[in-house]
């Protein structure tokens, strides 16, 4: 570089940074005079609208044009004690802003244009008269911290931004058949029943810390939010949150809440969907704390055994989910969560069917097994079932497990066929078990043995032939049970063993076709099994 421009370079840096701070402070003082120019013309225009204000309302309109939060109160300290709304009877006028003003503000077309973007932010005020924002389209957010509203907001069928009542006390909030593009926040505060049906939430609905006294504390039926609901951080209510059809596009979330009172309270999210996770999570409830998921859908589901309602009070006929991102996941554990719904609800086969979908997807085929015999358990200890009917079921039961269980019925046959071999042979010894052929029979009673010609006798092979259907193994044929043939066991003479002898002769006959009918209902139940012909999927 030459020495010249080596010194010019310097005077042209130094001559930049005076022009970029001239123009600069013209900026900021441009913006500062439109900002004074907008607080005098919002000032002049209230005070033609409404007469003398009050300082909370001078600050808010002194504000209303920045990005700063119109404080209300001597304190900026959210935690001192004049800043709760719970000791709000005792603020002065100098802390009350009229709730038309606000309506004013916001909806007025001079007066909302000089409001910044960022949009109203009030903190520590005592709104008086109903916050009436009805029908209207509210272009900035809305934020009302630390406020006592005790007249409630009206929100139906307005178009807004975002709502943030945060840690303040209210009356009811109506957002029925309202849109907002962002979040509705109600965490932290005190508030009566809120009520957005059929709304449309663009961010989350935020419910963390909030405590809902009124009757109907919250109702999100049929409306949309499109973020997560979030029930958080010791959220509190006496009553039922109402979320029946309502659509959420990521989580429904309860944790470390907690349903109090001695009405009926919980969740109500019949025929609810839910993009997400549902998390019920360290509730804390009573007797009648209801968890309500009829046909309600949701990706996963979260929970804990301590959150589960009382017997009786969960409801889950209809409700579809694809895994348990967290909680119990065997099936001893959700066949008891099962058991907690009504009588009339737990022989339903939709919630065995899912769970055991579930727990078969969750690489868990036993417990999904598990799952569908405790259904048919269900039936047949619920349902008004006949004599016959029962006891074809529990046949089912002992022998294939209804049909989920299919080689259950292979310990039934060698059962069957070992006490058979084991009879048979006791009988045959006693020549309780004679040949069919009148010569053999004479040669056999003479001396305990067939002719040489004459097939064999085989215990074990006798009792498998007679139990198994159409098998013929060339015993059933040749020999036969026969109770009026005087025992006789050679080289037994003691008075046990003839005692023994005397009642197995008729015995056996009675076995043999016990033996048999056993053999022709446990087989085809076995083959059936294995082809799933009684499964009741």
């Amino acid at each position: 570089m030459k020495a010249g421009t080596r010194e010019r370079y310097p005077t042209a840096m130094a001559i930049a940074l005076a022009v970029f701070f001239i123009v600069a402070s013209v900026r900021c003082g441009a913006a500062s005079n439109q900002q004074t120019a907008s607080v005098a013309a919002l000032e002049r225009m209230a005070h033609v609208e409404f007469g003398a204000l009050s300082a909370a309302e001078l600050r808010m309109l002194q504000v209303a044009p920045t990005r700063d939060i119109a404080w209300a109160s001597t304190s900026t300290d959210p935690n001192a004690p004049i800043n709760d709304p719970a000791k709000a009877a005792t603020w002065g006028p100098e802390r009350t802003i009229r709730s038309a003003m606000i309506e004013w503000l916001l909806s007025n077309p001079e007066a909302a244009k000089l409001v910044h973007p960022s949009g109203l932010a009030v903190k520590a005020a005592r709104i008086t008269g109903k916050l009436d924002l009805s029908y209207l389209t509210i272009n900035t957010p809305l934020m009302l911290v630390l406020c006592a509203i005790s007249d409630g907001i009206d929100l139906r069928y307005s178009h807004y931004q975002s709502l943030d009542v945060r840690a303040s006390w209210t009356g009811a909030i109506v957002g029925d058949q309202s849109v907002s593009t962002g979040d509705v926040v109600l965490r932290y505060g005190r508030y009566a029943d809120a009520s957005f049906y059929r709304a449309e939430i663009g961010g989350n609905l935020e419910a963390n810390g909030g405590n809902f006294i009124g009757d109907e504390p919250l109702s999100v039926v049929d409306a949309t939010v499109k973020g997560d609901a979030l029930f958080h951080e010791d959220f509190e209510t006496s009553g039922v949150v109402d979320f029946r059809l309502a659509r959420i596009g990521r989580s429904l979330s309860f944790n470390h809440a907690h349903f109090t009172g001695k009405n009926d309270n919980g969740l109500n999210a019949e025929r609810a969907t839910i993009g997400g996770t549902l998390y019920w999570v360290d509730i804390e409830g009573t007797p009648k704390t209801q968890l309500d998921l009829e046909d309600a859908r949701a990706m996963a589901l979260w929970d804990d055994r301590k959150s589960w309602p009382a017997a009786g009070n969960l409801s889950l006929d209809g409700f579809v989910y694809s895994e348990f991102s967290g909680g119990p996941g065997d099936s001893e554990s959700r066949l008891e969560w099962l058991r907690l719904q009504p009588l009339v609800m737990q022989k339903q086969p939709q919630p065995y069917r899912q769970l055991a979908d579930v727990l078969r997807a969750a690489g868990r085929p036993e417990g999904a097994i598990n799952v569908e015999v405790a259904h048919q358990d269900a039936l047949r200890r619920l349902e008004n079932l006949g004599f016959t009917d029962r006891l074809w079921r529990a046949a089912l039961d002992v022998t294939i497990g209804y049909g989920y269980r299919p080689l259950r019925a292979l310990w039934w046959i060698l059962l069957f066929v070992a006490l058979g071999g084991v009879l048979f042979r006791s009988g045959y010894r006693a020549r309780l078990i004679t040949p069919t052929e009148a010569e053999a029979y004479d040669v056999f009673v003479k001396t305990g043995e067939p002719p040489p010609h004459y097939p064999p006798f085989n215990s074990f092979v006798y009792s498998l032939e007679n139990f198994l259907p159409v098998v013929d193994l060339h015993q059933g044929t040749y020999w036969r049970p026969n109770p009026r043939h005087t025992p006789m066991r050679p080289g037994k003479s003691d008075a046990q063993t003839a005692t023994f002898d005397r009642l197995l002769a008729p015995m056996l006959r009675w076995y043999l076709w016990l033996h048999i009918l056993a053999g022709w209902t446990i087989t085809p139940l076995l083959f059936a099994g294995l082809a799933g012909l009684l499964r009741n999927d």
